[in-house]
Order: C-alpha cells, then sequence, then structure tokens
C-alpha cells in the first residue's frame, strides 16, 4: 500500500519554516524600517534645532580669533582658541560636536577676555558683536542638548532589549 502525500498545509516542518520567515520579516523588515525611523529622531533633531547654532558659534569664535590675531593678542590663548575651533570643526557626530564645542567656549571666552578692554567692551564693536553671537548660540544650544540627551536616552532603551539591540546598533554608532 501506498503512503498518501501530505499536501502542503499538512506538513508541520514547512510550517514552522514559514512562519519563521513570516516573523524574521516582519521583525527585520517592518521593524527594521520602523527602529530606523525612531533612530533617527535625535539626529532629525540635531540637523534641524542645533547643527546651524554650532556652526554660528564657530563662525562667532572665528571672528574673535581674527580680532585677536590682528591686534596682537596673547599667541597662547590664540593657539588654544584656534586648536578649540578647528576639533570643533572636524567633529563628525553630535556628541563629538558637543564636547569640541565645550573645548572651544573655554578657549575662547578667555581669548576674548584678554582683548583690549575698550575693543571688547566698546557698543557695536566686532569683538562685542561676535561675542554677543557667541555667548547667544551657546545659551541656545545649553537649552537644545537636554532634549537631543532625551533622544538618544529613548533609543538606547530601546536598544536594551531584543529585537532592538540587533535594528539600533548602527544608529547607536552614529551619536555617539
Amino acid at each position: 500500500m501506498k503512503a498518501e502525500k501530505k499536501r502542503w498545509t499538512e506538513n508541520f516542518v514547512l510550517g514552522i519554516a514559514v512562519l519563521v520567515v513570516a516573523l524574521c520579516a516582519g521583525v527585520f523588515g517592518i521593524g527594521g524600517s520602523k527602529a530606523s525611523d525612531f533612530a533617527e529622531k535625535p539626529l532629525n533633531y540635531y540637523e534641524q534645532s542645533m547643527a546651524a547654532d554650532f556652526t554660528a558659534r564657530e563662525a562667532a569664535a572665528d571672528t574673535i580669533l581674527t580680532l585677536a590675531k590682528s591686534s596682537g593678542g596673547d599667541a597662547a590663548l590664540i593657539a588654544d582658541a584656534q586648536a578649540g575651533l578647528e576639533h570643533s570643526r572636524a567633529a563628525q557626530s553630535p556628541a563629538e560636536r558637543y564636547r569640541a564645542g565645550n573645548e572651544m567656549k573655554l578657549a575662547v571666552e578667555l581669548l576674548y577676555q584678554s582683548l583690549a578692554e575698550d575693543e571688547r567692551d566698546s557698543k557695536g564693536s566686532a569683538a562685542q558683536m561676535a561675542w554677543s553671537e557667541f555667548t547667544s548660540r551657546t545659551a541656545i544650544l545649553s537649552h537644545s542638548i537636554p532634549e537631543y540627551n532625551a533622544l538618544v536616552q529613548e533609543v538606547q532603551s530601546a536598544a536594551d532589549g531584543f529585537p532592538g539591540s540587533l535594528l539600533l546598533r548602527t544608529h547607536l554608532e552614529e551619536m555617539r
């Protein structure tokens, strides 16, 4: 007697294989797309709310540096501020830019304070206007950074479990 051939809908192994493929497609396909959108929130926030402020602060720092050089400012302070500015401009990720910006901020503050009093305190002077822009952008960034950090924390929390640890790993590297 010949064994009856099973229909594909009755094949247990095939059913399990189809289920596994469907789960993987759901988790890594649809889930991956949703995870990617979720992980992009901090980077989108950075691009929309912070990147221009970092750039404007660097431009103001560059103006202060130029003025200090032209007025014969302290060479060591100029060198420190120049190094801080270059480091800030070279930073790739938001976190690197933040750390480099803090280094630059201190160096530019010291350089500005070393300028002649009449040059830095004169209302409407180039130094005073650049300093106002520099401190304004620093204040704006200080208000944006906590929100950016909260968004990064959300992504990191989601990445702690499965499948988030697989789906969000590359995005976390971009934020560091």
